[in-house]
């Protein structure tokens, strides 16, 4: 295999002294204790880039640990990742030079730019302040899994299953905007992933912070995703075609990426999915048969074909890569947790619009009543007593 990362070598406690060392330095201190120092840097992107994502997927989880040489093995399996550093270095400090004058540092991020970008940043009420603030709060609470630059690669993160939220490619999963495949969230929608935590994960619920400290912590979430996924994609430009891509011209390349994501990630906000759900009261026959309709629709390959990947109602599901070259299970949907919340609103919009940092199609094919018989049914499934009996015994009989 080609040469790996240094910092993919280290392992557990020599990872997080490294860290630690990094970031407590005594140089250039800041006198605020919750600070980064002054004179920290976003360390450039080490971490491989996946290109295309393998056919081959394995039967087993990766080794606990091997977060990073778990990305580079898509190399063997007929995908294809590449090595930042095989960037010429010219390009690589042209790259930084802008993301250091475009987003400050850790202790002064900042989002600069002509006055177009700045009318989005003001827009999306990105102030200096309010980003101070949100780095405090992601180092003291977020940086240990979440990574300092937001990569998903603190000390604790290869060791931990599914791996913290890499924010760098500007993808989420769980958000409530129109469109299919990968949409940026809003705010509410990343409030209530801080508000409750993923239940299933380690990622935990922020409901014992205060409201303005979590919008500072989203603020300061979008300020690195924006930043990364400049550096993502200029990256990616380079190791395909060997020169940018759009302008032939780095930073005009980067600045219009900029642009791209602050009108995105503006217009999210705007952008919600309708959903109007029907009256149905529990336990009422209407109810019953629009969850036998979903169940049928689960099943059906001309339907929403959840069982595709949901085998066995997601009891038996098989592993499968997510957008950011990680190994994934489809979930265990007869569990009572639901990592993106459990409201009815909720499932239609996953429903409807798909997962695509997790490859969930979008269920398009389905009317809109068709949408709400599938939800239904995922309401009930974790709950025997809701089903009628006959799905009953279809679901649970060999329990």
């Amino acid at each position: 295999m080609a040469s790996r990362s240094r910092t993919s070598k280290l392992r557990g406690p020599a990872l997080l002294a490294l860290l630690l060392f990094a970031v407590a330095g005594c140089g250039g201190c800041n006198s605020d204790p919750d600070a980064y120092p002054d004179s920290f840097v976003y360390p450039p992107r080490q971490d491989w880039i996946v290109l295309e994502l393998p056919k081959d997927v394995p039967n087993q989880p990766e080794p606990a640990g091997e977060l990073d040489e778990a990305i580079q093995r898509i190399n063997e399996r007929g995908g294809k990742v590449r090595n930042p550093d095989d960037v010429p270095e010219p390009l690589r400090e042209q790259l930084n030079a802008f993301l250091r004058s475009s987003f400050g540092t850790p202790a002064r991020p900042a989002i600069t730019g002509d006055d177009e970008i700045k009318r989005l940043v003001g827009e999306l009420d990105l102030s200096d302040e309010k980003l101070v603030t949100g780095s405090k709060l992601f180092r003291k609470h977020c940086q240990e899994c979440h990574g300092v630059n937001g990569n998903g690669r603190g000390p604790t993160a290869p060791w931990i299953t599914p791996h913290p939220r890499d924010f760098r490619q500007g993808v989420f999963k769980f958000v409530s905007t129109n469109g299919t495949g990968s949409r940026k969230p809003t705010r509410d929608d990343l409030l209530h992933t801080l508000a409750n935590g993923l239940p299933g994960t380690q990622m935990p619920s922020f409901k014992l912070r205060s409201e303005e400290e979590r919008l500072r912590l989203i603020d300061y979430v979008i300020y690195l995703s924006v930043r990364g996924r400049i550096e993502f994609e200029i990256l990616r430009t380079l190791l395909v075609y060997g020169e940018p891509g759009l302008n032939g011209d780095l930073a005009a390349d980067a600045k219009e990426m900029a642009l791209n994501e602050l009108k995105a990630w503006r217009k999210a906000n705007d952008d919600v999915m309708p959903v109007m759900r029907p009256t149905m009261t529990d336990g009422s026959p209407e109810l019953a048969e629009s969850i036998v309709r979903g169940h049928s629709l689960f099943l059906d390959q001309k339907g929403a074909a959840c069982v595709t990947c949901h085998v066995n109602y997601g009891r038996d599901t098989k592993l499968q890569y997510d957008v950011w070259g990680t190994l994934i299970k489809p979930g265990d949907l007869t569990d009572v947790r639901r990592k993106g919340g459990t409201a009815p609103e909720q499932l239609y919009r996953r429903i409807h619009g798909g997962i695509g940092p997790s490859n969930m199609p979008a269920a398009i094919a389905l009317t809109e009543s068709q949408t709400w018989d599938v939800v239904h049914f995922l309401q009930a499934l974790p709950y025997p007593d809701r089903l009628p009996e006959d799905v009953k015994n279809r679901v649970y009989s060999s329990r």
